[in-house]
C-alpha cells in the first residue's frame, strides 16, 4: 500500500489588540481549533511561522497586537485502525455482528473502513449483505444484515413495523429514581445535534429502566420504540442523564473514581439486545452482544456490576 503523505494547511490570522502579551503558540492554538500545540511546535522548529513576514521560531514570542502572522502546519494522516467484527449469529437469510467502537457503519468517506464492507469481506463476494440499520460510529452492539431480499423485505418490514425489540445499555450521570418514559417531538439541528421540538419534528418514544446506582454514576436500559437520529442519547439528556463521554449532549468526559478521573473514550451507548422475527421460520431469534472492553472498564471503575441480560426490565 502507497504511504500517504502529511497534508499542509496555510493559514492566515491577525492579532487583535486585546492579544497583547500573549505567547505566540498560546495566541496559535487558540486561534486554529483541531491543531495542537505539538504541531504549532513543529511548524514553529522548520521556520513555516512568518510574524509580519520575517520568519519566527520562538513558541513563546509575546505578541504586541496588531501584527499579521502566516503558517503552514503539517497534518499527518490518521493511521489507519484494524477493527474485527465478531459474528453474533449466521445462517442462509440473517447475519448479526458485534460493532466495536469507533467503527461508521457504512463508507462516509471513500476509501474509509465500515463495517458493510468488513461484513463483505466475512461472507465472500458471492453474497450481498443488505444493512438493515444503523449504528452511531461510537456507539457498540448488535449490527443487523439480510442475505437476501426476501430476508430483507420480511426484516425491513418488522423494522418499519415497530416489531423488532432494541435494547440498549448506557452509562449515565445522575441516579434515575424509577423506570421512566419520554415521549416528544425531535429533528436535526446545527453541529449534529437532535433536539426537542414543540412542533414540526418527529415523534419519538423510548423506555428508561435504571439498574443500578453508585456514586452518581447509573447503568440503565433503553429501549427505542421509535427509531430517530441520535434519539436515546438526546432523550437521555434532555432528562438530566446524560451519557457518559457524550460532551455533544453535555455528557461528562471524564468518570472520576478513587484512583482518580478516567477518560471516557466515546458515548457509553451499547446495543445489547435485537430480538426479530426469523423471517424463514416464524420464531424469535434473540441477538446478543457482550459488552465492549471499553463499557466494562467504565462500568467496574463506577463500582457497577455487570448487567444481567435476562434482567434488563423493558
Amino acid at each position: 500500500m502507497k504511504n500517504q503523505e502529511s497534508t499542509k494547511h496555510r493559514h492566515r490570522l491577525a492579532v487583535a489588540n486585546s492579544c497583547q502579551g500573549q505567547r505566540l503558540d498560546r495566541f496559535l492554538t487558540d486561534a486554529l481549533p483541531g491543531v495542537s500545540r505539538k504541531q504549532i511546535k513543529r511548524a514553529l522548529d522548520r521556520g513555516a511561522v512568518f510574524l509580519n513576514d520575517s520568519v519566527e521560531k520562538r513558541a513563546g514570542r509575546p505578541l504586541q497586537g496588531g501584527e499579521r502572522i502566516d503558517l503552514t502546519v503539517e497534518i499527518a494522516p490518521p493511521v489507519p485502525r484494524e477493527f474485527s467484527l465478531p459474528i453474533i449469529y449466521q445462517d442462509d437469510d440473517v447475519l448479526a455482528v458485534a460493532k466495536p467502537p469507533g467503527l461508521p457503519v457504512h463508507a462516509n468517506v471513500a476509501g474509509a473502513v465500515n463495517a458493510l464492507d468488513l461484513v463483505r469481506q466475512l461472507i465472500g463476494s458471492d453474497r450481498d449483505p443488505i444493512l438493515l440499520h444503523r449504528l452511531d460510529a461510537d456507539t457498540t452492539g448488535v449490527l443487523l444484515f439480510a442475505l437476501n431480499r426476501a430476508s430483507n423485505r420480511s426484516l425491513c418490514r418488522q423494522f418499519s413495523e415497530r416489531r423488532i425489540e432494541k435494547t440498549y445499555l448506557a452509562l449515565v450521570q445522575g441516579c434515575p429514581a424509577k423506570p421512566f418514559e419520554v415521549r416528544d417531538h425531535l429533528r436535526p439541528n446545527v453541529r449534529g445535534k437532535t433536539v426537542k421540538v414543540l412542533s414540526g419534528g418527529q415523534s419519538a418514544w423510548t423506555s428508561v429502566n435504571p439498574l443500578s446506582c453508585h456514586n452518581g454514576v447509573a447503568l440503565v436500559a433503553a429501549r427505542p420504540h421509535t427509531g430517530r437520529t441520535h434519539q436515546i442519547r438526546a432523550h437521555l439528556a434532555g432528562s438530566g442523564h446524560p451519557l457518559l463521554g457524550d460532551t455533544l449532549y453535555g455528557g461528562p468526559a471524564h468518570l472520576e473514581t478513587l484512583e482518580g478521573p478516567v477518560a471516557c473514550p466515546r458515548h457509553m451507548l451499547h446495543a445489547a439486545v435485537l430480538v426479530i422475527t426469523h423471517p424463514r421460520t416464524g420464531l424469535p431469534l434473540t441477538l446478543q452482544a457482550p459488552l465492549p472492553a471499553d463499557f466494562s472498564l467504565l462500568l467496574s471503575g463506577a463500582g457497577l456490576n455487570p448487567p444481567d441480560y435476562a434482567n434488563l426490565g423493558l
